[in-house]
This record gives C-alpha cells, structure tokens and sequence, in this order.
C-alpha cells in the first residue's frame, strides 16, 4: 500500500454538506490509512480541484472518491462534473457518489447509467453510518482499480519490448521514471514506498532507498530468512514483514526465477499481494522466453 492518506472530493454549495460530511468521515481509517477531505463549492471549483490532483495524465488522479450534489450554480452542474470527468479527464477508476436534495432533477437509474455512477443518495439519507460505507467502499474498489489498471499497463508495456532482456529492462527503468512523483510537488507527501525488482536474483531495477543496490539485495537476503507461505503448486512464496513483502516467483520450463520486494506505508492487503503475484509470474514468463 503506497499511499500515507486516500483523497475524497466533496463539491456542494451548501457549507453545513461539508462540516456534516467532515465530521463523519473524521474517524475513518482504511487499510490503516486516514481519509483527507478535500472540498469544492461548485462544477469550476471542482474542475480546478481534481485538476490539481492528477498524477501526471489527466485521468491517473490522487482522489479516490468523489461525492457531487447534482444542483449548484445550475440543475445540472453535478451531472455536468461527472461528464467532465468520466468523458474529458477520462477517469473510470474514481468512485463518484451524487447526493441531491432534488430526486426529480436527476432521477436515479438514468443518471446512475448515463454518468457510470457508483452511488446516487438523497440528501435525506446521507446519515453517518451511509457516508461511511460509501466511502470506505468506494476507497477500496478505487484503489484495487487504480493497482490492477498500473500493473496491466506497465505488462503491455513490456511485452512491446519483449525482443530482448536488455530492451525488457530498459523499458522498466523508463517506466519508473515515467511514474516517479515530482519531487518538488505535495503529491509526493501522498505516496511514500520503496520496490526492487531482482531476475535470477540479481538487481535489475529499484526505486527511492531501494534504488541503491547493496541496500535493496540485504533487505532482500534478510526477507528470505524469515518464514514464507507458499502460494502455488509451482513454489512461488511470498513473505511479509511489517509494511514490507518479497514476491519469489520460482523458476519453471516457464517462468525464470523473480523476486519484487516492496515497502509501504501499511501492511499490503491480501488483493493487493495476489495481483503482484499475478503480474510476475507473466513478467517471468516473459523474460524466460526473451533471447
């Protein structure tokens, strides 16, 4: 788990929405992590708000869930930012909610099927115990989203490069670079971890303190010391160790022998262990076939 908070954006005109909404979200904590409550108070607002939230393309964005009333300026201007974001920014991984006070003005089944909406809630209803599910809901299946969709582009990135290992790990270094935050912005004070890939157990490629290799190989070594749970008949392990893990993936006709160590702010969920397993063993199949 990557992140230090998860991101949800409230735009609502009206002022009592926000502390409402602030004041139930205040104890919420998911996988461990708190929840950062960012406000807007109309469609531009909004705009301008995740705008300044994207992480390098428009729709790769820090905020994992959006909850928009549907009446502002106009009786549309809602409907109009989850347009925005769904056509223009073409973000389909954030969790949007519309809460309205006026059903008749944006009936549900219609805008939840026209806006691939994940919620739609009468303000009447939007109790503590209803934010709450929403949200922690939303988070989840935003962030498993967010995971999946980085992992599958970083594999097609390397089978187009798959005509060769040294061209595989160029690829892989410039993805990292590619992904890496700015470090002069406040987006890097939102994601804090450090990962390593290692092939035949040597170093290949490595980010933030794991990006020197003699620190990354030790961490590694000291990993396999420590008890492993095997995930699959082929011996593929992973250990974990506080918010650290080691994926090994075993050699096979198949697959050449992997490792990933990844360090985050948390202990990584079981889901999140189970795509890093999935997404290595194809990498290894990849490089076992590459000349």
């Amino acid at each position: 788990m990557h992140m230090t908070e998860f991101n949800v954006v409230l735009v609502d005109d009206e002022p009592d929405v926000h502390e409402i909404t602030r004041l139930a979200l205040r104890n919420l904590r998911i996988y461990g992590l708190p929840v950062r409550l960012l406000s807007a108070a109309s469609k531009a607002e909004g705009i301008e708000l995740l705008n300044s939230l994207t992480l390098g393309l428009a729709d790769i964005s820090m905020a994992q869930v959006a909850i928009i009333d549907v009446v502002m300026e106009t009786d549309h201007a809602g409907l109009e930012l989850c347009a925005h974001i769904r056509e223009v920014m073409k973000n389909r991984s954030m969790q949007l909610y519309v809460r309205t006070g006026q059903p008749g003005v944006a009936p549900e089944r219609s805008v939840i099927d026209r806006y691939d909406l994940q919620g739609y809630l009468a303000k009447s209803e939007a109790t503590e115990d209803k934010l709450y599910t929403l949200v922690k809901a939303g988070v989840r299946q935003s962030w498993y989203t967010a995971v999946s969709r980085a992992l599958q582009d970083l594999l097609h990135c390397l089978i187009q490069s798959g005509s060769s290992r040294e061209h595989i790990t160029a690829a892989l270094q410039a993805w990292q670079r590619l992904t890496r935050p700015d470090p002069a912005g406040e987006r890097t004070a939102w994601l804090r971890f450090a990962s390593c890939y290692m092939v035949d157990h040597q170093y290949l490629d490595g980010r933030h303190e794991w990006s020197d290799a003699a620190v990354a190989l030790q961490r590694r070594d000291e990993l396999v010391a420590l008890p492993a749970t095997t995930i699959n008949d082929d011996g593929d392990r992973v250990t974990m160790n506080g918010t650290d893990f080691l994926i090994q993936i075993a050699p096979t006709t198949a697959n050449a022998a992997m490792q990933y160590m990844l360090r985050g702010t948390v202990p990584a969920p079981d889901w999140e262990v189970a795509l890093y397993h999935a997404f290595l063993r194809s990498f290894a199949a990849l490089w076992k076939q590459a000349a």
